[in-house]
């Protein structure tokens, strides 16, 4: 027990060593993101647009399908329900 609590501190050491390392020492990459950011942005936000729209017509067509077989079930139930009383 004792072997497994010690491993599992020196791999949390080695980790808090190794992010300190390169949040302390590391300097950030700046980059020019120019027409390319804007573009790639836009698409995204065309992308989610699109996708709401379109989940919500297929919630809709779920909708009445399950209204149209519900319809077809009682009209059935009838037909046979007059049948039997025939």
């Amino acid at each position: 027990m004792k072997r497994k609590n010690l491993i599992y501190l020196k791999k949390n050491i080695y980790l808090f060593c190794i992010t300190l390392i390169t949040i302390v020492f590391i300097e950030p990459a700046y980059a020019y993101g120019g027409p390319g950011l804007g573009i790639g942005a836009l698409i995204v936000l065309i992308t989610v647009i699109i996708t709401f729209f379109a989940s919500f017509i297929l919630k809709i067509f779920e909708m009445i399908n399950k209204i149209i077989k519900s319809l077809k079930n009682n009209i059935s139930k009838r037909k046979i329900n007059k049948k039997k009383t025939k």
